[in-house]
């Protein structure tokens, strides 16, 4: 019995979870993406995956750090956290930064020069 209430729970989850967000609601004005029956300090949280509209299905880099993974249902930002794979490059986290990413190394003067 107790199995059966786990997975109707479950199910009852995943199920809010997929309704989309509807504009406007009893709640007050939803910002795109925002799930009416998920708390907003859940939705905030973040360890939450934060859902964003894209118009075609792959990756691509936001910035230097945080890459866009397009599905068909929509996109999903991921941050790049192994350090040794700091930088997004060409869609995916990599060891080499991009040039626009590049980071700035100051000169050093030449010995002797003066």
């Amino acid at each position: 019995m107790v199995s059966k209430i786990a997975l109707a729970l479950c199910v009852l989850v995943a199920v809010a979870s997929a309704v989309p967000a509807a504009p406007g609601g009893a709640w007050g004005p939803a910002a795109g993406g925002v799930n009416p029956w998920i708390p907003p300090w859940i939705s905030a949280a973040p360890w939450y995956p934060q859902w964003t509209p894209c118009t075609t299905v792959g990756s691509s880099c936001l910035d230097c750090n945080t890459k866009l993974v397009c599905t068909k249902i929509g996109g999903i930002q991921r941050a790049c956290t192994d350090p040794t794979l700091p930088y997004c490059n060409l869609g995916a986290c990599s060891a080499t930064p991009t040039a626009e990413c590049a980071p700035i190394v100051p000169a050093v003067p030449a010995a002797g020069a003066a």
